[in-house]
């Protein structure tokens, strides 16, 4: 639940209560209801001019990355990024899987675990440091 803020105006604190949002039973916002009632700030003029200029410059990148890609002398990695940009824009990135396995232990057995990591760590950069 969301606090009830106080705005200050010419001296007197104003208490602000949040909107009320409104739901349907499964949670779903009505129509004309938001979880964002104040909307997206809109931006400012410098921002729209940055915008603008950041555009005019798009072909002329893509065609510095196509000069690249085929460039002989272009670095293999540097190409394998230029194409993973240019896809991510085009098709979005990949959904990232990820398989997670845990296993329940007693607070001994993972401090034991935990312990046995840190004497590793301790090892590895004595032997390093040498």
């Amino acid at each position: 639940m969301e606090e009830c803020r106080q705005i200050t105006i010419f001296g007197e604190e104003i208490p602000q209560e949040p909107p009320e949002v409104q739901r349907d039973r499964d949670g779903k916002f009505l129509p004309g209801s938001s979880g964002n009632p104040s909307g997206k700030r809109k931006p400012t003029w410098e921002e729209r001019e940055a915008l603008e200029e950041i555009k005019k410059l798009a072909p002329g990148v893509a065609d510095r990355m196509k000069k690249l890609l085929d460039n002989d002398k272009t670095p293999a990695n540097v190409k394998v990024r230029i194409l993973e940009v240019i896809l991510e824009r085009t098709f979005g990135k990949p959904e990232a899987a990820i398989k997670l396995k845990m296993e329940m232990q007693s607070g001994e057995a993972s401090r034991a675990r935990l312990e046995a990591i840190a004497a590793r760590i301790r090892l590895e950069v004595d032997n390093n440091g040498s």
